[in-house]
């Protein structure tokens, strides 16, 4: 019992007569017949009284037609709801993103997205690296913005922007204006910290480890923005990657000497294949390179 077989029954249903219904489906008089007996063999009566080349809906066929229609509606609805999805001009993105991004560079990618594609919609979620990966890998999200996947993951990637990792201080330490400040420089400073279960901590930890010291953790949090309050606060110091646009009570923002930059790009699951819309969108990432 197959969507074709339950069309071609109900247009028998409507015209009672075999080689009409073949004509208005565009198939054999024999093709028909054979789903047909396969169809009441499945349910094991007969849906038709024969007389003849007419046939006659009997109390069976009646009964099955109510469930027949039910079921057709239902299954081109769902069709309908998957093309409009899917469909690259109108369907929909579930696009993830690493909460530092959420300010800017979603926003940016969204505007210029909806510049050339007006009728896409966007379905999004803000997590950490470890879960955009995971999503992606059980098909939960469609594409991420995020730091490069780890090694062997299997997700595409491809760089789009790269965020400067500064030293962050409150505006009015001492040290805020100290040239040539160094890592080494803020070592006996409380740090504010991101949680040991962030990207970002671990490439926190390894620049302090190779400036030669161990940071004292004062304060920890997996949200940038906290981190940022914090240390804008006065209540230490950290490593942050400079935000695109600075706002009145962020911290002092200095450079990391050498300098050190955080990549950010659009990564995707190749498998299962994506839908059109998600397709269209990682090649509209990709083919505009990186900013």
């Amino acid at each position: 019992m197959d969507l074709q077989t339950l069309h071609w029954f109900l247009s028998l249903c409507d015209t009672e007569n075999m080689r009409d219904t073949a004509a208005i489906e565009g198939v054999n008089q024999s093709t028909l017949s054979r789903a047909l007996a396969r169809l009441e063999a499945d349910l094991g009566v007969e849906l038709f009284h024969r007389h003849g080349r007419r046939l006659a809906v009997n109390r069976f066929g009646a009964l099955f037609r109510e469930h027949a229609a039910r079921a057709v509606s239902e299954l081109d609805g769902a069709r309908r709801r998957i093309d409009a999805l899917a469909n690259p001009d109108t369907g929909l993105i579930r696009l993830g993103f690493l909460h530092s991004v959420g300010r800017w560079l979603v926003p940016e990618i969204l505007r210029d997205y909806r510049t050339v594609t007006p009728g896409i919609r966007f379905e999004l979620h803000q997590g950490f690296a470890r879960e955009l990966f995971a999503w992606l890998h059980r098909g939960d999200i469609d594409a991420a913005l995020v730091t490069p996947p780890p090694e062997g993951d299997g997700a595409r990637w491809h760089r789009l922007r790269e965020q400067q990792l500064c030293i962050a201080l409150p505006v009015e330490h001492p040290l805020a204006t100290v040239p040539g400040l160094t890592l080494r420089d803020v070592r006996d400073e409380p740090f504010i910290a991101f949680a040991s279960t962030t990207d970002l901590r671990r490439v926190i930890d390894r620049l302090c480890h190779e400036a030669g010291f161990e940071p004292i953790i004062a304060f920890e949090s997996e949200e940038i923005a906290t981190v940022r309050g914090l240390i804008g606060a006065g209540l230490g110091v950290g490593i942050l990657p400079r935000p695109a646009v600075l706002e009145h009570d962020d911290p002092a923002y200095r450079p990391l000497a050498p300098a050190k930059q955080r990549p950010i790009g659009l990564a995707w699951n190749p498998l299962p294949t994506p839908t059109a819309a998600a397709a269209l969108f990682v090649e509209h990432l990709v083919a505009a390179g990186t900013g």
